[in-house]
């Protein structure tokens, strides 16, 4: 099970790859204030479920991946119960590709 923790480190992480400032990112994913962002980083602060999105995009990460982070570290009960009805809310969009991709080989005909 993640932690608030996983999640910043996550976030942390996310941030470093997409060589952007946490100012840059706060800015493109709409916060007022960058300070937000920071306190999201050290675990201070949970990111707002709405906002995934727009952080997703601004760091260039799956908001899928994203989402499914924040669900199982702030909400574990809503994210098993997800994970158990509709698991494939909680897949990436690259993993969803390689779905999509494995049924389609599965449709031809040799």
């Amino acid at each position: 099970m993640k932690t608030k923790q996983d999640v910043a480190d996550y976030l942390a992480r996310c941030i470093d790859v997409s060589g952007k400032t946490q100012i840059q990112i706060a800015d493109k994913a709409g916060f007022p204030a960058p300070n937000s962002l920071s306190m999201m980083v050290t675990g201070r602060m949970k990111i707002p479920l709405h906002r995934i999105p727009a952080l997703a995009k601004a760091t260039g990460t799956d908001a899928r991946e994203l989402l499914s982070h924040c669900l199982e570290a702030y909400q574990p009960d809503l994210y098993a119960l997800i994970a158990h009805l509709h698991p494939s809310m909680l897949v990436t969009s690259k993993e969803l590709k390689y779905v999509r991709a494995l049924r389609r080989a599965g449709t031809i005909s040799p």
